[in-house]
């Protein structure tokens, strides 16, 4: 059988990018891409790559039988991560066409495609033997209902196995609804040991309280590590009454796709190697910020690439 330590289950995505920041969706123009993409993969390529495949990682997730499928698959495989729990099917592979702004924020228009038949029955208890953490993103809440329910069967499964559950909101309101998804949030939030987040999402979460309530309730519900992620202002890290904060490596953006994951990735690694958190934060900000100076949001260095930035 056998040996999964760090398991992600949703999405599986290619990404196709409209080139520049002036021509809209509503016109034609150039895209870049297909890029192998969906948070879930982000992540789990990122604790495989900054491990240096030490840490044996799996994706549970459904793609179609198609070359963009193919792609997604192959990258796995190439970083380390065991894809024997995708699921192929004829329906084609999920696309997320992004456009970026000339103010830095994002479009989206998904096509959820394969990736939104993620069901229970792809959840394998087997799977999940040597399970030491679980993660999940809110988009694969969203996704569809079918997902939903096997996010659930997997947080339970992890949670018999007394895995650490590690949690990112992750909010898409292009996939669905925040508020009206809330319920499914809060049922992983409950059981999350490390949160990765934003200041908005951890507002919509609790009204717009002052950051320090907000910690403090999420303490209170059994949150042991919040990571605040701030883009290019760096991050803030939370443990009991302890507060870090990281900064950003100044780089050149060419595409902070995928950032926030590779961070969740890079820092749920370091953790898992028993690293304290401030060289947790280090290398998860590192990361993702060495992640963004590539195209594709998979584009992730590994451990050689970033050891150097260590302070």
């Amino acid at each position: 059988m056998k040996r999964i330590d760090v398991i992600t289950a949703g999405e599986i995505l290619v990404e196709i990018m409209r080139k520049g920041t002036v021509v809209s969706f509503l016109e034609p123009g150039i895209f870049l891409g297909p890029y192998p993409s969906g948070a879930p993969g982000i992540f789990i390529s990122a604790v495989s790559r900054i491990s240096n495949k030490k840490i044996k990682t799996g994706i549970i997730g459904v793609s179609g039988n198609d070359d963009f499928g193919k792609l997604v698959i192959q990258r796995f495989k190439n970083d380390g991560v065991d894809v024997s729990c995708i699921r192929k099917t004829n329906i084609t592979t999920g696309v997320a066409f992004i456009r970026y702004l000339p103010d830095g924020s994002r479009k989206f228009i998904f096509h959820s495609g394969a990736a939104g038949l993620l069901g229970p029955d792809d959840i394998k208890e087997h799977y999940f033997s040597s399970l030491k953490l679980l993660h999940i993103t809110g988009s694969s809440l969203f996704i569809s209902e079918t997902s939903f329910q096997a996010c659930k069967k997997a947080l339970s499964l992890a949670l018999k196995k007394k895995a650490i559950i590690s949690f990112d909101p992750n909010i898409r309101k292009e996939m669905a609804s925040f508020e009206k998804n809330i319920k499914k949030v809060n049922l992983f939030l409950k059981h999350t040991k490390i949160l990765f987040t934003t200041e908005e999402e951890i507002s919509i979460l609790f009204g717009r309280k002052s950051k320090e309530s907000m910690i403090k309730e999420l303490q209170k519900m059994g949150t042991e590590i919040i990571v605040i992620k701030k883009g290019d202002k760096g991050s803030e890290i939370y443990s009991g009454k302890e507060k870090i904060s990281i900064p950003a490596l100044k780089v050149k953006v060419v595409d902070p796709t995928g950032a926030g994951d590779t961070y969740a990735g890079a820092f749920v690694a370091s953790l898992l190697q028993g690293k304290n958190l401030k060289i947790c934060g280090e290398i998860a900000s590192i990361t993702a910020s060495l992640k963004c100076t590539k195209q594709g949001p998979m584009s992730i260095p590994d451990y050689n690439e970033i050891k150097k930035y260590i302070s």
